[in-house]
């Protein structure tokens, strides 16, 4: 993993690797991230920096979790972003989560038909050609990803089943207790 340096970031203290700090934008962990957790976002977090330099959007910094060891691991990965501002919140480190969230700071746009188009073209662009399929089946959970799939390729995509949500539990909903 390699030498870690205790750096205040966003009022808070984070124990941070050099490659962390050299990124253009501000990464900050949330509390209670553990360093382990750094070597799975490496590459992600590498790949969000070209993205954004390439594509001259204005990433001013990401906040970042860690699920390792616990039985909370989201099992549909999660982000968000500010797009008037560039503030980006990853829940995990999946790929083409960040490059679906940098669609819509490069866009503006919700999940409309200019940000799907932007995430399949990012997808091309930033991703291996085996994991390109799968971000773009991942897109087509929204209408307009639906859409550009049919534009592309000509054809329906085939549906994909129904991202397990964090507030239900074996099939019952959680009781408010």
């Amino acid at each position: 993993m390699g030498k870690l340096r205790r750096v205040k970031v966003a009022g808070r203290w984070a124990e941070l690797p050099q490659w962390v700090l050299d990124l253009p934008f501000e990464v900050r962990p949330m509390r209670g991230f553990r360093p382990a957790a750094w070597p799975r976002w490496k590459s992600t977090l590498l790949l969000l920096a070209r993205a954004a330099k390439a594509k001259r959007l204005r990433l001013e910094w990401v906040r970042v979790h860690e699920h390792l060891d616990t039985r909370r691991e989201p099992s549909h990965p999660f982000g968000w972003v500010v797009t008037e501002t560039g503030e980006m919140f990853l829940c995990s480190y999946d790929k083409g989560t960040a490059l679906h969230e940098l669609a819509h700071l490069a866009t503006g746009d919700s999940h409309g038909d200019r940000w799907a188009r932007a995430c399949f073209d990012l997808h091309r662009a930033f991703l291996s050609r085996a994991a390109i399929r799968a971000a773009d089946l991942e897109v087509t959970r929204y209408l307009s990803g639906r859409r550009e799939w049919r534009r592309r390729f000509g054809e329906r995509p085939e549906p994909q089943p129904a991202p397990k949500s964090a507030w239900i539990q074996r099939g019952a909903r959680r009781s408010r207790s």
